[in-house]
């Protein structure tokens, strides 16, 4: 086995030490990455396809760092994660809890979460935001304090 002269052993020292560097850099997290519009807001439904919502049951959503959502549909949990930039939005791994409601809620519930789940534009102003799907369906939001 033929040995590395002192200048190789250097150079291969330098080569590793750069590389693990680097490996080490692509793990943290990006700080450069875009903050969403959205990121910290609260709201509340008040309308559903043009529908309103049953105040007492009204879905909520919120959207936090991480591109994390979370929320209630009106009668289960909701939770998932995001993405939003320039006025469009895609929803991933939306999930909920399957807990059972009145028929009028859970209705209410399966139009919301089909809209969701399909979400593809958004528009926001102070108090309020809507979210549409692909085919134009739409949930309207205002801003809870």
């Amino acid at each position: 086995m033929r040995r590395l002269t002192p200048r190789a052993s250097l150079a291969a020292a330098c080569m590793a030490s750069g590389l693990i560097a680097g490996a080490c850099a692509s793990l943290s997290p990006n700080t450069d990455a875009p903050i969403s519009e959205l990121t910290g807001s609260r709201w509340v439904a008040e309308a559903i396809n043009g529908a309103p919502v049953a105040p007492a049951s009204a879905p909520e959503i919120a959207f936090a760092a991480e591109d994390r959502l979370s929320g209630t549909s009106g009668c289960n949990a909701i939770f998932g994660f995001y993405e939003a930039e320039a006025g469009l939005i895609a929803v991933r791994g939306l999930g909920h809890t399957e807990r059972a409601c009145a028929e009028p809620i859970m209705t209410q519930e399966q139009a919301f979460l089909a809209v969701l789940h399909n979400a593809a534009r958004y528009e926001r102003g102070a108090d309020v935001l809507v979210i549409r799907d692909r085919a134009g369906q739409a949930l309207t939001f205002r801003a809870l304090r």
